[in-house]
């Protein structure tokens, strides 16, 4: 069964609840862990969905013309990465216009959007209004189970339509390990031993394809560290980055992936 890869396309101090305003003060390295990162899909033979920052799209234009020329899928990613709760609808729909704004110039019409730390839960469902009204085919930005910041506990797994709404919802992944809900990337997939994760993953894919998430900067161990960061996002953040390159070499080489919209346009 064909799983879609996803990446989260931003710097590694975007997601680390660094205000905007003081994003000019760190060091931009998207570029390493995007190159490793679109070799290695190259190499495997895999189209994937990038959900692209808005300010990325600013920064580093030439990035977002290699992934397209490459083929893969462009989603939006917000502009300013906010957690959408903390947040209303008013300043979120600015955020869309502005990404799609400055996708234009790229021929690019967004079908999927991913909000920043699945941010969209039962204080913040008025987003999937405004993806509607925006135009929108489908949104990727719920956790369905409790990641301790976020996520709707009980809600449905697979891609399904939204019918009131005329959306398209694609939950990311996720999986019983204890008393966890554990989603199927990002930090997980390092904190997690290879074999595990790689084992549950199979399990899930028997049934429904699972929906797998990545960042660049994963790929990218010697990113600075901030010592002024609280445990709880300085620990997921850090942890075991050396391994990521390689397992995510295994990991597309075990499982068949491709593009998010292609697993919609299937419903």
């Amino acid at each position: 069964m064909k799983n879609a890869f996803t990446v989260d396309l931003e710097d590694w101090y975007q997601g680390i609840g660094i205000p905007i305003a003081e994003w000019h003060h760190y060091e931009k390295r998207l570029k390493i862990g995007h190159e490793k990162l679109l070799t290695l899909l190259k190499k495997h033979n895999v189209k994937a969905t990038y959900f692209v920052l808005g300010k990325v799209i600013e920064d580093h234009p030439e990035i977002i013309r290699e992934v397209i020329a490459e083929g893969h899928e462009i989603g939006c990613h917000s502009y300013s990465h906010p957690e959408l709760y903390n947040i209303n609808a008013e300043l979120f729909e600015k955020e869309i216009q502005q990404c799609i704004k400055l996708i234009q110039p790229f021929r690019i019409n967004y079908s999927g959007f991913r909000a920043p730390y699945f941010s969209i839960d039962k204080r913040s469902l008025w987003a999937l209004n405004v993806l509607k009204k925006n135009n929108f085919i489908y949104d990727a930005s719920i956790y369905p189970g409790d990641s301790k910041r976020t996520g709707i506990e009980g809600y449905r797994k697979d891609i399904h339509h939204l019918e009131q709404i005329d959306l398209w919802e694609a939950p990311v992944t996720t999986f019983k390990l204890l008393n966890f809900d554990v989603g199927l990337g990002g930090a997980y997939f390092r904190i997690l031993p290879y074999k595990m994760f790689s084992r549950k993953f199979r399990q899930i894919s028997k049934s429904n394809p699972g929906i797998f998430y990545i960042h660049p900067w994963e790929l990218d161990p010697k990113h600075p560290r901030l010592s002024f960061l609280s445990a709880r996002r300085k620990i997921p953040h850090y942890f075991r980055l050396g391994k990521t390159e390689n397992n995510l070499n295994v990991l597309l080489q075990e499982f068949e992936f491709g593009k998010l919209e292609d697993l919609i346009n299937k419903k």
